[in-house]
């Protein structure tokens, strides 16, 4: 599993634990904490899409019209093969 997921999912336990103090009591400390995991769990969001939109770059859009060429090709190539294959025969 990602790392970094991994992290947003222990800080988000930690701002729900939090969070239930701050409901409970509604102290200033108890805010304090609850507002701190909210700004990690925002920092290591960026970070995850930022890991995420990365990846994302490497990999076609599946409806661009690349993508659909490039399909096309590699099913004519196929159908070539197959004739190719069946002339033998």
């Amino acid at each position: 599993m990602n790392d970094t997921h991994y992290r947003i999912m222990q800080e988000l336990r930690k701002y729900f634990e939090a969070n239930q103090d701050w409901e409970m009591n509604q102290t200033h400390a108890a805010g304090m904490r609850a507002r701190q995991h909210l700004a990690e769990l925002r920092i290591l969001a960026r970070q995850r899409r930022a890991e995420i939109q990365a990846v994302r770059v490497t990999k076609p859009k599946i409806k661009s019209p690349k993508y659909r060429e490039a399909k096309l090709k590699e099913q004519q190539a196929q159908i070539q093969q197959a004739k190719k294959d069946q002339d033998t025969n």
